[in-house]
């Protein structure tokens, strides 16, 4: 028999960042986790050595201002333990604007999710019904932006990676449901689409209290856009 300090047991948690919480830096979202983790006594695995670290592996980092009802980590267990168990566990130290949703075994890898489904919604008095027209336009037409990567800041027509599945708008408000390339060689921010279109559909940001937007992750996919889990 495997001594218990010896198993490594991978487990996926599913849950969403909502509300206040889109304020909160990836960075944040990890030290929570990680204190959330130890508080509901989760049997975690950690590393060896003299500076033992916990195993927690994210999916896709948000961005600031964000909300995502569709987020993931993996972390390893030590013993197996029931998954509703610890469900139920860390929901107990969360808050309503963050909660698990699943816990399970993983089958698949963060690196094959391709795209992620965004809910864009901004909020205007230069918006009017034909406006979802002009954002389709946009979102199909090149579009060219100034990307930051670690090489430096570059021009880059980000039209190939968004694929618009539903826009609709009335005096006031233009809602966008599209998908965005989530690979590590063209993953796309929301935030690209958001700051080139606002411009174009006449949305000037001088007046906060009426010109805003949010930003909702919705879904992640595989390449062949099957849900990923």
């Amino acid at each position: 028999m495997v001594p218990e300090t010896q198993l490594n047991i991978p487990v996926r948690a599913k849950f969403y960042k909502i509300g206040s919480l889109q304020y909160i830096s990836h960075l944040d979202l990890v030290r929570t986790m990680t204190r959330v983790l130890v508080r509901s006594h989760i049997p975690a695995w950690y590393s060896q050595g003299f500076n033992p670290r916990l195993k927690l592996t994210f999916s896709l980092p948000l961005s600031i201002g964000t909300q995502s009802e569709c987020e993931f980590f993996d972390i390893r267990l030590t013993r197996q333990t029931d998954f509703e168990n610890i469900k139920s566990r860390l929901n107990e130290s969360l808050t309503d604007e963050m909660k698990i949703t699943d816990v399970y075994t993983p089958e698949h890898k963060f690196s094959e999710i391709a795209w992620s489904e965004y809910e864009i919604v901004i909020h205007s008095p230069s918006l009017d019904e034909n406006s979802a027209e002009h954002m389709n336009a946009i979102c199909t037409n090149p579009l060219v932006v100034m990307k930051r990567s670690k090489a430096g800041d570059h021009e880059v027509d980000i039209s190939p990676f968004i694929k618009p599945r539903e826009c609709e708008s009335k005096s006031g408000e233009l809602r966008l449901v599209a998908l965005m390339s989530a690979d590590s060689a063209n993953y796309l921010n929301p935030e690209y689409l958001v700051k080139a279109a606002c411009p174009r559909l006449g949305v000037t940001f001088d007046n906060l209290f009426e010109d805003y937007y949010s930003i909702v992750r919705k879904q992640v996919y595989f390449d062949d856009l099957t849900p990923f889990c």
